[in-house]
């Protein structure tokens, strides 16, 4: 972006007031890395609007002077689309009013910047339940979790963010303030709008503010732990405890015996659960409604699973502290991976009767082009979403590794869509997966992305540098 205008300068500061402007580098140096360290960007300017209005008003501004901007809630995206490449910053950390709470209608309206952790405490004020949990849920704003249609571990019970949201309020491209607030569970009076902006990664507009669902919180909560030989063995589990419990299952994560050995290492507090040492492990979380049979019924269905020798072992938390140090287990994962090396890094989902089948396929591949790979597996299996991390061989350095990136990364989407897969399970495009939209998405699909792009943003203002324009005009020079 060639240097603002100086009359921009002024107007944007009296829009946004002393604390709203930052230009200074030092400042923005924050901003403009995201905490995996693989992206960085630039900005001329930081806006921090204090309020929805005022945040309306900036993109108003923008708009007059034809200047791009990058719209960013906690900078806790993994795809780098929050990171600005010369556009203006505009940072929704200052919107942080938890609006009203309605116990009786279960709903709670929040600015977006408040982050998901605050949404939960908000929530627990009244004994009710937030239920999207991510490792980053103590910096990642609602705004960004809708933005990227945010998934996490308890998507098998409660839903992706889009499952969450009653009702938005949204800044367009042109400035204009859209109050669609609601908190209705029934509106059938044409296009869903709110729809449009939830997984749109601020491409056609900006999340000012939000109203979301929440949910009584279990009478009985049940942790456990349990080791097993194969992958299709946690699927058997899956199925198998689905039939006692039904929708009382919240989490149901896959982990690889790798994954636990990094963060056992990692972690100077951290026990392996089990004495046995298996190749795959599963965590598992239950919301029971009954808190006099809920524990006696989970005994007796692992009981029933180890005698199907779908488990080889498990054990039951005892109490929260023992559930929580086994959900830290899970949590820490991906903080485990920095200090082991390069990580070729994948987000993806499978249907369920295909997972097995597809890690075993894609390891035989992936060790033919990088013998002695590292495979660090780990993800939501309740909903078929894997994280499918490769770390560098030992021996091998990480540059050449990291060589070998896009061939890998194809082998692997490739394997996924050939299985009717998706090559971005909850992380979202950005910048990182334009590939991937050319080669895996129908020219029909592209195209309509592109129209409503054209459509709200016509000066392509929002996060322009973003796939919808570019995979789709790509999509047709091929």
């Amino acid at each position: 972006m060639a240097e603002l205008p100086t009359n921009f300068i002024q107007q944007a500061r009296d829009i946004l007031g002393p604390k709203g402007l930052v230009q200074e580098p030092e400042q923005l140096a924050p901003f403009l890395t995201e905490w995996r360290d693989r992206w960085h960007g630039s900005t001329p300017l930081l806006a921090q609007p204090d309020s929805s209005q005022a945040l309306a008003e900036f993109v108003s501004l923008c708009a007059q002077f034809k200047l791009p901007i990058t719209p960013q809630g906690g900078n806790t995206g993994l795809v780098g689309g929050q990171v600005p490449q010369g556009e203006i910053l505009l940072s929704t950390r200052r919107l942080t009013k938890v609006r009203a709470i309605d116990p009786k209608a279960m709903t709670l309206q929040v600015d977006a910047g408040v982050t998901l952790q605050q949404a939960a405490e908000a929530a627990a004020e009244h004994d009710l339940l937030f239920p999207l949990e991510l490792a980053s849920g103590g910096s990642a704003t609602i705004g960004g979790a809708i933005a990227t249609n945010a998934g996490g571990m308890g998507v098998l019970r409660y839903g992706n963010m889009r499952d969450l949201v009653l009702g938005l309020e949204v800044v367009l491209p042109d400035g204009q303030l859209w109050d669609g607030l609601s908190s209705l569970r029934k509106d059938n009076t044409g296009y869903d709008v709110k729809q449009l902006f939830i997984g749109s990664e601020g491409t056609l507009g900006v999340v000012t503010g939000a109203t979301l669902r929440l949910f009584a919180r279990p009478p009985t909560q049940i942790t456990i732990w349990a080791g097993l030989e194969r992958p299709e063995h946690a699927v058997e589990l899956l199925a198998h405890l689905r039939g006692v419990f039904g929708e009382q299952i919240s989490k149901f994560e896959l982990i690889s015996e790798t994954s636990l050995e990094l963060v056992l290492d990692h972690m100077h507090d951290a026990r392996r659960p089990l004495q046995s040492q298996t190749p795959w492990h599963v965590l598992v979380e239950f919301g029971l409604s009954d808190p006099h049979s809920g524990p006696d019924q989970v005994f007796s269905a692992l009981e029933s699973a180890l005698d199907q020798q779908m488990i080889n072992d498990a054990i039951l938390a005892k109490s929260q502290a023992e559930a929580s140090a086994l959900l830290a287990l899970r949590e820490n994962i991906s903080a485990a991976q920095k200090s082991k090396g390069a990580a070729i890094k994948h987000d993806i989902s499978l249907p369920l009767a295909a997972i097995a089948e597809f890690l075993q396929t894609a390891a035989e591949a992936i060790e033919q082009q990088a013998p002695g790979t590292r495979f660090c597996i780990f993800g939501h299996l309740g909903d078929g979403n894997l994280h499918y991390n490769l770390l560098q061989p030992v021996g091998m350095a990480a540059q050449e590794f990291l060589a070998r990136r896009e061939t890998i990364t194809d082998i692997v989407h490739d394997l996924v869509h050939a299985r009717s897969g998706s090559f971005s399970a909850e992380h979202g495009i950005g910048i990182a997966k334009i590939g991937e939209m050319q080669r895996y998405k129908s020219p029909i699909e592209l195209a309509l992305m592109q129209s409503l792009k054209q459509t709200l943003d016509p000066d392509h203002l929002m996060n322009p540098r973003l796939w919808f324009e570019s995979a789709a005009q790509d999509k047709k020079d091929v």
